[in-house]
């Protein structure tokens, strides 16, 4: 079976099954059989797959029809231009989180600067501000050991030396000030959560999901700790829901935070809140 043959058959059962987008889908599962970039498929279309190849494409096929996010079944996703390892010990990297880095990385900051990542889970945000900004140490904290683990994981995958975790609740193991501050933290509400794909309920972490009653229990509870550690003129960067454009900014103290604003994603969504420590 050549590569198109797999690509064409992985796309029929994924259609199927009822599962989305099953060409883009398809396409990667079998570039990862292969050790290829979805993007190079072209070239390899009159490959033969081996046995070994042709079985694992089945096993993972398999597994994602039965419902396994498919950055779950492949162990991996990328995000901001770099391939970090996944599974269910932190939340599957989303594409809007990029605007979070994208932003961070486009501000003036101080020279070498203090960068604290808090609810890290996988490292993704936390590992690519400390290998896009130059002499940058950033410490990524959360509560789950488990997440802290494949954080470090993914720090020794890539190489991030000047990024390490702390394992504690949002801020309370720190004792010395950043000049920035950034969070993906929990913002669906409790309610919620019963509705959400089951690809997200029954494999991310609910920990890393349930915001509680109004979604924004952890980030009110940041919120109040972040004064004591960001330094004057220190940034806050905060990913938040959609419907969270006048309520998260509602919770920084006028007498404390200044330019507080809100910012859309790609798809024009409301999608993060920046402030500035006075």
């Amino acid at each position: 079976m050549t590569v198109a043959d797999a690509i064409q058959k992985t796309f029929e059962k994924l259609k199927a099954a009822g599962i989305d987008d099953p060409m883009r889908q398809a396409k990667v599962l079998v570039s990862h059989v292969i050790a290829a970039k979805p993007g190079q498929l072209y070239f390899h279309n009159n490959l033969s797959l081996n046995l070994k190849q042709h079985d694992n494409l089945y096993t993972l096929l398999k597994q994602r029809i039965s419902g396994i996010p498919l950055q779950h079944v492949i162990g991996e996703w990328d995000f901001y231009g770099r391939t970090f390892k996944v599974d269910r010990r932190a939340l599957i990297p989303r594409p809007e989180t990029e605007l979070l880095v994208g932003f961070i990385t486009s501000t003036a900051l101080p020279h070498k600067p203090l960068i604290v990542d808090v609810g890290t889970g996988s490292g993704i945000i936390g590992i690519s501000l400390a290998l896009e900004i130059a002499g940058s140490i950033v410490t990524g904290t959360d509560i789950s050991p488990a997440a802290i683990e494949l954080a470090q994981e993914n720090k020794f995958l890539l190489g991030a030396e000047n990024y390490s975790t702390v394992c504690c609740n949002l801020v309370e193991a720190l004792n010395e000030q950043f000049d920035v501050m950034v969070a993906n933290l929990p913002y669906i509400s409790s309610k919620e959560i019963p509705t959400l794909h089951s690809e997200v309920k029954d494999h991310d972490p609910v920990q890393a999901l349930d915001g509680g009653v109004n979604g924004t229990l952890l980030i009110l509870e940041l919120i109040e700790s972040a004064p004591d550690i960001i330094k004057s003129g220190g940034l806050v960067v905060l990913e938040t829901g959609y419907d969270q454009k006048d309520s998260v900014p509602s919770l920084f103290p006028e007498n404390l935070w200044a330019n507080i604003r809100t910012h859309k994603d790609l798809a024009g969504n409301h999608r993060m809140v920046t402030a500035r420590r006075l």
